[in-house]
């Protein structure tokens, strides 16, 4: 299977390819029991995780429109567009459905599809909670003295999004708490269960659409996040995650699962 995924630096050298981009490839090979391969946009059968659905403009052949298969990818911004001519299996959230011109199919599922790595852990064994707070910074807010102060918490881990993938879902598997500035380190915690809340640390991220695009696939509004520059270093980990809603993981999973595309 022929699929598109954000690459980034991770194209040339591994020891920089942000896990979020490439639970893509991990996902979509899980479910579809296919082998799936790297294709540029302008070969590619699917996108599926990832804020890359503006890239859809590149998918032409001989300067003619082709048609994609998209699987859970997401707007960057409230004001992208995007042609009904695709294949929309399922979509990040209601603001990247709201995008799709004419509203889209209404059978279209909502949800990032990383929700899925709990099928993908399986049976394997959980490691014991033997951090009281995972702290997940976006690679942009990687080295910056929010996280610094974070990680003076006690029983404070550091989570590094260019880790391998299996590394850190066992990380936030070990953590009671997550605080995370990367989409995908919540997406991650909240598949495991793992209390967690959105630390906002810079004005670095491209997207914060994003964030309220992936919760409104539950139908909630986005949570306060956590002002970076107010963290001392003496919290509670349990009072920074204090407001934390249980989400319908399973409902998700089982809409992403049925819209799985069958190419």
């Amino acid at each position: 299977m022929r699929l598109y995924w954000w690459q980034g630096e991770g194209a040339h050298n591994a020891s920089r390819r942000n896990f979020g981009d490439y639970l893509s490839p991990l996902i979509v090979a899980l479910i579809s029991g296919r082998p799936v391969v790297y294709a540029p946009v302008e070969t590619a059968d699917m996108l599926a995780i990832g804020t890359i659905l503006k890239r859809e403009r590149q998918a032409r052949r001989f300067l003619l429109p082709r048609r994609l298969h998209i699987w859970g990818s997401g707007a960057g911004n409230s004001d992208e567009r995007f042609p009904a001519r695709h294949h929309y299996h399922a979509v990040r959230g209601r603001h990247t459905l709201a995008g799709i011109r004419g509203g889209g199919n209404r059978e279209v599922a909502l949800g990032d599809p990383g929700l899925l790595v709990n099928h993908y852990w399986g049976s394997r064994p959980r490691p014991a909670k033997q951090h009281t707070l995972g702290v997940i910074p976006h690679f942009v807010d990687q080295n910056t003295p929010a996280v610094q102060a974070l990680l003076t918490i006690r029983g404070a881990k550091l989570i590094n999004v260019y880790a391998a993938i299996d590394e850190v879902l066992r990380d936030v598997l070990s953590c009671a708490h997550v605080v995370s500035s990367s989409l995908h380190g919540l997406i991650v915690s909240d598949a495991f269960n793992v209390p967690n809340r959105r630390i906002v640390i810079s004005d670095h991220i491209r997207s914060s659409l994003k964030f309220a695009d992936y919760y409104s696939a539950f139908g909630l509004d986005e949570p306060e996040p956590l002002a970076g520059h107010a963290v001392g270093g003496n919290e509670d980990p349990a009072d920074l995650i204090a407001d934390y809603q249980n989400r319908d993981v399973d409902r998700l999973c089982a809409d992403l699962i049925r819209s799985f595309p069958q190419l």
